[in-house]
């Protein structure tokens, strides 16, 4: 056979096989979380100074059984190991929850490009006395130990679309900056 008819089967083999993940498995596709995130700290007694070369504003709203979940304000700044320092995700000020429930702004500001796991700020929230994650990096709502896939149905929405697979390891990229994040806990 001829070369050209040799790079049209490669090519055309190549094309099948890119279509064939795309469409059959296309989390393939989907970036890393990068998880050691949740240890970044910006200034701080003990932390160089270092400026932050991406900052963006993801957006979160959680209800457990259709009750709204406060993020306490000031949630990642100035914690044990970042003393006078923010983590590199952290939230600032709340909403009024009282009068008008809304997203609460999570500030992630990191050194570096990194691919910054939803799952980093319940990480970082648990530091603090908020729901965390289990040692297997599920869910934890209630901090009693257990996965709450176990215990509730979750779901959830980004920018009003519903989302599929492992929701603590979807990734906030910066060039979705404002996005919104709902999610869903509700009880079995």
């Amino acid at each position: 056979m001829a070369t050209e008819t040799w790079l049209l089967i490669g090519a055309l083999t190549t094309t099948v096989a890119f279509v064939a993940v795309a469409v059959f498995s296309p989390h393939w596709f989907d970036p890393k979380p990068d998880w050691d995130v949740s240890d970044g700290c910006l200034g701080g007694l003990t932390h160089e100074e270092t400026r932050p070369t991406a900052h963006y504003h993801p957006k979160i709203m959680i209800t457990v059984d259709g009750n709204y979940l406060q993020i306490p304000e000031n949630t990642g700044i100035d914690q044990t190991g970042c003393k006078g320092g923010m983590r590199w995700v952290h939230i600032h000020n709340v909403p009024d929850w009282e009068n008008n429930p809304d997203y609460t702004t999570i500030h992630v500001e990191t050194v570096g490009s990194k691919n910054v796991p939803l799952g980093s700020f319940f990480e970082i929230w648990e530091r603090e006395g908020g729901p965390g994650l289990t040692d297997e990096k599920k869910f934890d709502i209630n901090r009693n130990g257990v996965s709450d896939w176990e215990e509730y149905d979750i779901t959830m929405k980004v920018n009003g679309e519903w989302q599929e697979g492992s929701l603590e390891s979807y990734v906030m990229l910066e060039k979705n900056d404002g996005e919104k994040i709902e999610l869903f806990f509700t009880s079995k």
